[in-house]
């Protein structure tokens, strides 16, 4: 039984729309014609053409009707078909996957083409006048209208201009709100005045370019696909020439193209244009708006153009001419599809579904050319009517096969087929969704937009774990921790763009921002950054010189602390600028140069495992770092810090650090200050000296509570303790007495002082086991104490010199008298070396003592300067002495530091060649100072060295008399 046609075009019409959707292959030109010549029968063809349309009436495929206009020119007719599919949206069901259909390049075309109808339908006589100058006259209309096809309604500038400023439906009216919003409640009434003023002015330009400039320019894919295209070169006397940064050039070429475009239009619509002319031009115009159209649909279907037109478009676009006639033009348009195709290399997805009357198909078809077979609905799919015509298409594009309309997919219709009447039901064409049509401008924005601020998110959150984070490549070398006071300090190696200074840097003189920074005293105008800059510099300087060798060394201290706790941090920076100091010296004129890189380890080296850590994975990559300098504050991470330094094979020399049991554990470390044992062996000859009975021997040991931050106070009561019950002494309480430490770091004495001042017992010694910032504290509650208002004797074998008893900031009691140990003195010790020379040539530290000393001043006087200036020369010198650099023998620098000897030095003689690893005696050599500070008959505060010795001499301390 044979089928309908009905159903037999609808298998066809599908078949192409699944070759299209599965492996995007060429669209014909579907044209259905009966096999009979009878009006009824075409008719029938047309029904078959209405009814395979109307059953995509109820689906998703892009479609267009055209109804072609009876009667006129074919010519016009077939324009009017081809304007006609390039405006409004294309029919389809529900909202579309994606935007509808773009016709730049038709719209253009249509432009010029509307410039030469206007021209020609006012110019009077137009048959008389001189066709360059119709063609000039077509140009000056498109220049009027900016290159449209029609003249724009307009609204007033300032509406224009304002409306898109002020929508706050449209993206940048929201943003310009916003920022306005943000702008009034936060920022003063100049800066909203010129940002309004700035946003006003911007959108004038913006919106007068707009509005009087071509929408086609040199920079869209209309003008670039009109000057580059070669269907216009082969009839222009203007060669192919685009280029993005060439506008000029580029749009002369269109212009100079639009001028041939509009001559050809003008001669197809004159009536006294020879005839072979004429058709020529006609011909001319059809086809490059046919072309125009067929790029268009091309562009939209691109499959990798940024939006993912082609993957989200899954189907052709589907023409359906139910009634294609010589008369009404759409023979035309079918021929010039055909045509165009043949005469281009590239593949457009258009497919078209038309109606042809028996009549005219002979006319149509080349009497010599062979019929098409009818379609089958049964047998292989290779035996298809689309299979047939797809595997001859290559031959069929060639002239000497005599078929001009190659792309023309006929199909033959049977009366029987045409008369078998609807006993089928036809349905749409399923047009699924695929994942791509998530990808979209809208997508992409949010897509941005989230990616921005997951971004942004993410940088605020790196910016908060790293001193210098960043989305891409953080800097790991230091990063960001909060202290128990709740303070973030950056802790680590200060490597690439990473500093440690603040907004609060204490002065070198000890004085803060605002206090005393006019230059007088020596080191005011020196802070962190400061050094910072200058070792930068000096740093860069040896990295410049030519076949240069160079250690690195790295001071560790503790640089960072609370707001208004500042000065906590003058002891390291002070060590610092030894440093600095000694790497200028140095570089100045030994052929083993010296960079430095600073290390922090946070508030009272609250982080110095973290800082070490940071340390060791600096010197893995950096192969020049030779040790460090520093680390001058004992906590309960000293050990495990040090630790890892010597696992790493990194020296340590230390500066301040008298931790009585780091150099018996580590072969790496080397220490200049002496230790808490022999500290309070130093005190004991005070104790001794006073001469008491044994009935009045009772003494309070006043120690911190245990910390993880402080084992210096732990150290101290322990050797403390002993050499008072060695003494002949006992303890008020029978043990150490704790004190505790407010919220803001003050020593709380309220418990430890009840327990000793009001014991029952006169006490004559107070032993401190703090730290200097606790003195100033005591001596106001035992002034204020009544127990503890007889004369006493103050011990702490903390160095106090950094105190500040002559300004009265540290405060003295009445009945009390103080004795410390100092690790240096450099009045003593540094007049014979170059310290203050290097100091006033590098710094500008030039101070002026009234005695001529410059070492008295505050800034050398507290030693801290000094010992890490010679710690520093140490290091170099060990390193030295092992031919270490930054090509290699690092590893020996530890041998080269036991035979290192410096006389005349800022502290003495460094001497480390009795300096035996683990060994469990005390090492000799160490410095020591006590320093006896008291009230005169009048008042005033007096401080004097009673005795001491300087670095390297191994002899006992002579004249300690209280």
């Amino acid at each position: 039984m044979p089928t309908t046609a009905k159903y037999e075009v609808d298998t066809l019409f599908k078949d192409l729309i699944d070759q299209f959707s599965g492996a995007r292959l060429p669209m014909p030109v579907v044209v259905l014609y009966a096999e009979e010549a009878d009006a009824g029968l075409d008719r029938e063809v047309e029904d078959v053409v209405n009814a395979v349309q109307e059953a995509q009436e109820s689906g998703n495929l892009p479609h267009r009707v055209v109804a072609a206009p009876e009667g006129g020119d074919p010519h016009h007719n077939a324009i009017g078909i081809l304007d006609g599919l390039a405006r409004g949206p294309w029919a389809r069901r529900g909202p579309s996957w994606y935007r509808s259909y773009a016709f730049p390049r038709s719209r253009l075309v249509a432009a010029v083409e509307a410039a030469a109808q206007h021209v020609v339908g006012t110019a009077g006589d137009a048959a008389a006048q001189p066709l360059d100058d119709l063609v000039e006259a077509a140009l000056a209309r498109l220049r009027d209208l900016h290159w449209r096809s029609e003249p724009r309604a307009t609204r007033g500038e300032l509406q224009q201009t304002l409306s898109p400023l002020l929508n706050s439906t449209t993206l940048i009216g929201a943003f310009v709100l916003a920022g306005l919003t943000t702008l009034l409640t936060q920022a003063h009434w100049e800066v909203v005045l010129g940002v309004v003023m700035a946003s006003f002015l911007l959108l004038t330009v913006t919106g007068w370019v707009r509005r009087n400039t071509a929408p086609l320019s040199w920079l869209g894919q209309a003008s670039r696909w009109f000057a580059t295209t070669t269907f216009l070169a082969a009839s222009g006397r203007q060669a192919a020439a685009w280029s993005i940064w060439r506008p000029r050039m580029s749009w002369d070429v269109t212009q100079a193209r639009a001028r041939e475009v509009a001559g050809e239009i003008i001669k197809a619509r004159l009536d006294t244009t020879p005839a072979d002319e004429k058709d020529r031009a006609q011909q001319f115009h059809l086809q490059l708006r046919t072309l125009a159209l067929l790029e268009d649909l091309r562009s939209a279907h691109r499959a990798w153009a940024p939006d993912l037109r082609g993957r989200k478009r899954r189907v052709p676009p589907v023409v359906f001419m139910p009634r294609a006639g010589a008369d009404n033009g759409g023979l035309k348009v079918l021929s010039a599809i055909s045509d165009v195709r043949s005469r281009r290399s590239e593949q457009d997805p258009l497919l078209v579904l038309a109606g042809v009357a028996q009549a005219d198909v002979a006319a149509w078809l080349e009497a010599e050319s062979p019929g098409p077979a009818p379609v089958h609905s049964g047998g292989p799919r290779r035996n298809s009517p689309y299979e047939t015509w797809v595997s001859n298409l290559r031959v069929r594009q060639a002239p000497s096969r005599g078929r001009a309309l190659a792309w023309t997919l006929p199909v033959r219709l049977s009366r029987l087929q045409l008369s078998a009447g609807n006993t089928t039901g036809l349905v749409a064409v399923p047009v699924r969704r695929t994942l791509w049509f998530l990808w979209s401008r809208w997508t992409v924005l949010l897509v941005l937009v989230l990616a921005a601020a997951a971004g942004l998110l993410r940088t605020q959150q790196l910016s908060h774990q790293y001193c210098e984070g960043r989305l891409l490549g953080s800097n790991h070398d230091a990063v960001r921790r909060q202290d128990p006071g709740g303070t973030r300090e950056c802790v680590g190696v200060a490597t690439g763009g990473v500093s440690f200074s603040t907004d609060h840097d204490v002065h070198l003189s000890g004085t803060l921002p605002g206090q005393d920074t006019d230059g007088h005293r020596a080191g005011a105008g020196i802070t962190l950054g400061t050094l910072e800059e200058a070792i930068a510099r000096e740093n860069d300087r040896v990295s410049a010189l030519p076949d240069v060798q160079y250690i690195t060394v790295v001071y560790a201290g503790a640089l960072t602390t609370a707001a208004g706790q500042e000065t906590r941090a003058l002891n390291s920076l002070k060590e610092l600028a030894g440093v600095h100091l000694a790497q200028l010296r140095n570089n100045a004129g030994d052929p083993l140069k010296i960079k430095v890189l600073v290390a922090n380890g946070g508030q009272d080296m609250y982080f110095q495992t973290e800082m070490v850590e940071r340390i060791v994975g600096v010197a893995s990559r950096d192969h020049s770092i030779a040790g460090v300098v520093g680390l001058g504050r004992d906590t309960t991470d000293s050990d495990t810090a040090i630790g890892l330094l010597q696992r790493a094979g990194l020296a340590v020399v230390d500066t301040t650090n008298s931790g009585t049991d780091l150099a018996k554990r580590h072969v790496n470390y080397f220490g200049l200050a002496a230790t808490d044992q022999e500290e309070a062996a130093a005190l004991r000859r005070i104790v001794d000296g006073l001469g008491l009975p044994a009935s009045d021997r009772w003494a309070a040991v006043l120690t911190r509570r245990p910390s993880r931050d402080d084992q210096y106070s732990v150290e101290q009561a322990k050797y403390g303790t002993q050499m008072l019950l060695d003494a002949g002494f006992q303890l008020a309480g029978g043990r150490p007495l704790e004190y505790g430490l407010t919220s803001n770091g003050d020593p709380d004495y309220e418990e430890a002082l009840r327990a000793s001042c009001q014991s029952g017992h006169r006490l004559a010694v107070v032993y401190l086991a703090g730290r200097a910032d606790d003195v100033n504290q005591l001596m106001r509650r035992l002034a204020a104490d009544a127990g503890c208002n007889h004369p006493l004797t103050v011990l702490t074998g903390d160095d106090l010199t950094k105190a500040q008893f002559r300004t009265g900031a540290t405060w003295i009691a009445p009945q009390a008298t103080l004795y410390y140990t100092a690790l240096t003195d450099p009045a003593v010790t540094a007049r014979s070396s170059d310290l203050a020379d290097a100091a006033a040539a590098e710094l500008r530290i030039s101070p002026q003592p009234a005695g001529g000393n410059p070492y008295e001043d505050d800034v050398f006087s507290d030693g801290a300067v000094a010992l890490a200036y010679d710690a520093t020369a140490a290091l170099h010198a060990g390193a030295a002495k092992a031919g270490a650099s930054q090509d290699g023998g690092l590893a020996a620098v530890m041998a080269g530091l036991r035979a290192v000897d410096m006389k005349n030095r800022a502290t003495g003689t460094i001497d480390f060649r009795d300096t035996r690893p683990l060994a469990t005696d005390t090492q000799p050599g160490h410095g020591i100072n006590i320093i006896r500070v008291g009230r005169a008959a009048d008042g005033s505060v007096r401080i004097e060295r009673i005795c001491g010795r300087p670095a390297g001499d191994t002899g006992e301390l002579q004249g300690c008399r209280p």
